[in-house]
Formats: C-alpha cells, structure tokens, sequence
C-alpha cells in the first residue's frame, strides 16, 4: 500500500497524519496539521482514493477499510505516532477527541497529552503524567508508562507511591528481571498498605505462581488487597482466574461477582470486559462451551472498544479452545495468530491451545518438540496438560521429554500438596508413563476431572472393562444423554432437556464414543439397556 501512493509527494505522509486523526476525519484538520492550505493537499488527497487508501463520506475522508487504517498506524514508530496525537490533541474543539472511531483510551490519552501541552500544566504536571502512565500502561505500551512514572517519581510528590506502582508494574508487563527485587522491597510501603504495595503483592503473586508456589500466590493476592480501585480490580481478577486454574469454580465465580457489584460507572466501561474475559475462561474449564464463547466475544469487543488490551490473548485463547473442541482447527488457528499491539498479559491458556493446535495440526514430533520448553505454570494451570503431554511424547518416541514432564508434575505435586488437581495430574501422569493400568483406574475413580481422559488411557492399553463398571463411571448428565440418545432425540433435542449447549451434548457424546470403543450413535443405544 506504502509503495502505491509513494508515486505522489506527501500522500504517505497524509495517510500518517489521516490515520492519528482517526478513521475519518476532516480535510480542513488535515491542513491544519500539516501547515498547508487545502489546496495544497489536492494531489495527496486524489492518490489516497484512487489507491482506495481513503473515501468520502460525505464531507470527510474516512479510511476505506479498517485494516487498512491500522496498518497504517502500525507502521509508524511510535515516537512519531505520539507527537502527530499531541499536535492532535490541539486541534479546536477537541475534535481528535470526539473522534467515534478511536477507542475510548486512545481518546483519554489525546486530551492528557493536550492538557499537558496547555499553558499552567506545569501545576498539575505530576497528577497528569501520573495519569498517562497509568493509560499508558492500560494500552500495553510499558516503555512510556515506566517513563511518565520515573518523570513523577523524580518530583517526589504527592502522587510518588502511585506512580511506583505502575512502574513496577510497566517492568513485570515488560518481562523485565528487576520487578521482582523492586516488589520484594516495595512490599514493605507504608506496612504492606500503600498503593506501590498492593501491585507488589500482584507482580510477586503471579511470578510465585509461575514457579509453582500456589499458596503463597493465593496469600499474597488476599492479604494485600490494593486502596486503589483500578489495582484492586486487578488482584480480583488475577486471583478468579488461578482459582478456575484449580478447578474451585465457585470461589472464582463468586469473587467474579463480587467484582462487577463493585464497579463503578466509570470503571463498568473501561474493566468490565476484563471481567467478561476471565469469566469466559473459567466457564470454559466448566465446560460451558457456549456460554464461555459468548462471554468471551462480549469481553473481547468491550475491551477493544475501550482500548484495554492486555487480556484480549486470554479471550482469543478462550475462543480458539471452544474452536478446538467443536472440531473447527483453522479457526482455532486464525484466533491463536492474532496479535495485539505493545505488551499483554501472559495467557497460559494460550499457550495450552497453541499446543493443542500443533498437535492437530503437524503431529506430535512437531508438538514434542514445541513442548519441550514448557514450564510448571503450564502442568499448573492446565491440569490435563500433563498426561497429554506425556502421551505425546510417547507418540513421538521421546521417552526423555515424557519422565521429565512426570518428574516436573511430581515435583510439583510434592510441593503443593493441597491442592488435589495437581496431585491427580502427577498420579495420571506416573500411570501413563509406567502403563500402570491400575493406576489410571484409580485416577478415574478419584478425579472428577481427569477421570474421562483416564478411562481412555485405561481402554488404550487394552484393559477389559464391564459394560456395567462402565456405566457406573459415568456422570449423571453422561447416563441422561446416553439414554435420550437411546429414545431417538437429536443433539438438539437433548440439549433442551439437560439444559446444555448443542455443542456442549456432541462433546459428552464423543467422550461416551471414545470411553466405549464405538464410532455411531447405534451403537452406543446397543450399549444402554446393558448398562442403565
């Protein structure tokens, strides 16, 4: 597209400033900007449309597709992005900021570099950098944001404790190494109280969680609870995302809860698509497909909208599973491939999917060896992932990838050992390795939500099994739709008497399939009268 209209003189320039600007935007502003009269920008103008770069619409020029005018921003450096939004940000009327066609913080951030552009600033200069940084922050750029903290920190003011909060937080989004030294210490402010403390207490929680101490992850988040609401918000949401990571969905959903009642109406616009997000993700593991799906679509257009993007991976991840589940790999792969710009939050369930999606996709050769960097979060958060992992590495013959990964599980098992998920995973893990059939029975006897990938392992190695010892492994809603299979109902059908998803029945179904060593829905109703 660059090439297209570098023919004309000044069209790519005038393409830059049009897409700072917004998606549309008015001529007369273009001028203004650029120190020239209208009539001077006519060349420009006439190869932007004829390159269908720009359009009409109505009075203004507006950017013929979307992707294009992101293109275009994502082109620029970022210094000269933020210097053409200043010059913006003074144009009358404040018209950059009226733009509908930015989001909601590309907007904040205009009239905060306006307002610090504005004669008497330097009065509020330490309120307004510490509020950029922290929009800044929220955008996912870490450089700035650390860059206005440090400016507001080198005036010890008022807003100084603040300020070291979100420069603490700028480096641990930035994944550099000193965050944690600086948590450690900051922890200690104002008695573990201040605003610098709480987001100490978030950054060590999730690089403890990292490394596999669960329940200092989990004190940490519930002991500094942060005065600050944005940051507390934050905790909230770190805190419901590791317990649906261990499988407690009803501490999550009510923290989840009580999140939203909390929110304010200024906080609803800008957070509460976060909240959808993490939500989505732990009524993914619940297995409410749809559900998750929706919640999750929702999240991701509320928090592009608002210019808040550091969980968008998260909600990809959630999308790309649901994808995965229901069979639909290129859309699962479409979903992992989409990028965000500057720095997000690190999503383990993206990197599970991704996993997921390679194997599909290119076998488990390729997938072993993508694996053979996984960390413990990742046998944490993703409970299954262990056993899975060592299947695969059996399928791939690497028997070395398979016993580091049961040694891993176990070590981590060993230090954890209240939490039962992460028990369970090494216990399958160990029995899969060692084809250990009774172990594996044992972990389908005793895990609820390992116990339908431990029958398959069970029925993999050839082991004999009952119909009725079968059956009495099942769940409930697993006996409701066998035996509505068995009266002739459709997915459909039964979705509405067990009150699941369509998807969410095809899923238990394929499950019944593979437990039984049947293909056809035949054949399963040859099974029931046996079994109920």
């Amino acid at each position: 597209m660059r090439d297209a209209v570098r023919a004309t003189p000044g069209a790519w320039p005038l393409a830059q400033v049009a897409a700072v600007v917004g998606r549309t935007c008015r001529i007369a502003d273009l001028a203004e900007l650029t120190g020239q009269r209208v009539a001077q920008l006519l060349g420009a103008v006439d190869a932007l449309l004829a390159a269908d770069v720009l359009e009409w619409a109505g009075d203004d020029l507006r950017f013929r597709h979307e992707r294009v005018w992101t293109a275009v921003l994502d082109a620029m450096p970022r210094a000269l992005r933020d210097a053409l939004t200043a010059d913006c940000a003074r144009l009358p009327a404040g018209r950059v900021a009226a733009d509908r066609s930015a989001d909601e913080l590309t907007r904040s951030l205009a009239l905060v570099r306006g307002a610090l552009a504005r004669p008497g600033a330097a009065r509020h200069a330490d309120d307004l950098h510490g509020l950029l940084a922290n929009l800044l922050l929220l955008q996912g750029d870490a450089t700035a944001a650390r860059a206005a903290a440090e400016r507001v920190l080198a005036a010890s003011g008022r807003p100084a404790d603040e300020a070291a909060g979100t420069r603490l937080a700028a480096l641990a989004l930035a994944g550099d190494r000193r965050a944690e030294a600086l948590a450690e210490a900051l922890l200690t402010t104002d008695g573990g109280a201040g605003v610098s403390a709480g987001v100490a207490a978030l950054v060590l929680a999730d690089l403890r969680w990292r490394r596999g101490a669960v329940a200092e992850a989990l004190r940490l988040l519930r002991r500094h609870e942060s005065p600050a609401p944005h940051w507390r918000l934050w905790q909230r949401l770190a805190l419901a995302d590791k317990l649906g990571s261990l499988r407690r969905l009803d501490e999550a959903h009510a923290l989840l809860r009580a999140t939203r009642d909390d929110l304010g109406p200024r906080q609803r616009d800008c957070y509460e698509g976060c909240v959808d997000i993490v939500e989505a993700a732990v009524l993914l593991v619940a297995g409410r497909l749809d559900d998750a799906a929706a919640l999750a679509e929702r999240g991701l257009a509320a928090t592009r909208d608002a210019g808040v993007l550091l969980l968008v991976p998260h909600a990809l991840a959630v999308l790309a599973a649901v994808a995965l589940r229901t069979g639909d790999v290129d859309r699962a792969a479409t979903l992992l491939a989409e990028t965000v710009p500057g720095h997000a939050l690190r999503s383990t369930l993206h990197d599970w999917v991704s996993l997921l999606v390679t194997a599909r996709r290119y076998g488990p050769e390729r997938t072993a060896a993508a694996a053979a960097s996984t960390g413990s979060v990742l046998l944490l958060a993703e409970p299954a992932a262990a056993a899975w992992l060592v299947r695969t590495a059996t399928a791939a013959d690497d028997p070395d990838l398979a016993r580091r990964v049961v040694t891993a599980t176990e070590r981590l098992a060993a230090a954890n050992p209240a939490v039962p998920t992460v028990a369970a995973a090494a216990a399958h893990a160990r029995a899969l390795l060692d084809r250990d059939a009774a172990g594996l029975a044992a972990v389908a006897h005793t895990d609820p939500w390992a116990a339908a990938l431990a029958r398959r392992d069970l029925a993999d190695l050839g082991e004999p099994a009952e119909s009725h010892q079968a059956w009495d492994s099942f769940s409930g809603v697993e006996r409701a739709i066998a035996r509505l299979v068995a009266e002739g109902m459709t997915n459909r059908q039964i979705a509405t008497r067990v009150r699941l998803s369509p998807h969410t029945v095809n899923y238990h179904l394929r499950g019944l399939f593979r437990r039984l060593g049947i293909s056809s829905r035949a054949e399963l109703v040859r099974h029931v009268p046996a079994m109920a």
